[in-house]
């Protein structure tokens, strides 16, 4: 199940093979745009039982509306998601910035909001940190709910 839904976030993605956006800029991002992410927080709520909202792809599919689509759509363009959000267990939405590679190889940075122990927790995700195992997240703490995530898989 986890290989098909990696490889239809693999097919679906924009993956534009640029390079993760380094934590500063991912900071930065955040507390200017904080009020769209609350939007879209909101909007993606609002919008139970979705659980994935991607440009080209929703989970389940037609959850929402085409109109309400194209309005994540555009917030997602302008706030530069690659890979849109995600539910990610309990109260957490994974917002995804950059991805990179292959459903057998690659690697995503972006943001979870309310993430559930976040563990690891690193002072930068500049790199992969050493320590940092294939496929198990990393984090860095922007504040009390939001999060800086970098996921890889070898």
């Amino acid at each position: 199940m986890a290989v098909a839904a990696g490889f239809v976030w693999y097919v679906f993605s924009d993956i534009q093979g640029r390079d993760h956006v380094i934590d500063q800029v991912l900071i930065s991002d955040l507390r200017s745009n904080k009020n769209k992410y609350e939007k879209l927080i909101s909007m993606f709520r609002e919008d139970a039982p979705a659980s994935v909202i991607h440009s080209t792809w929703m989970s389940p599919d037609n959850v929402v509306t085409e109109a309400r689509w194209d309005e994540y759509k555009n917030i997602f363009l302008d706030l530069g998601l690659d890979a849109g959000m995600r539910s990610w267990g309990g109260d957490s939405i994974w917002f995804i910035s950059t991805a990179q590679g292959l459903v057998t190889g690659g690697s995503s940075k972006g943001y979870m909001y309310k993430p559930e122990n976040p563990q690891p927790l690193y002072s930068s995700l500049d790199s992969i940190p050493e320590d940092l195992a294939s496929n198990v997240m990393g984090y860095r703490k922007i504040d009390d709910d939001w999060y800086i995530v970098f996921d890889w898989d070898n």
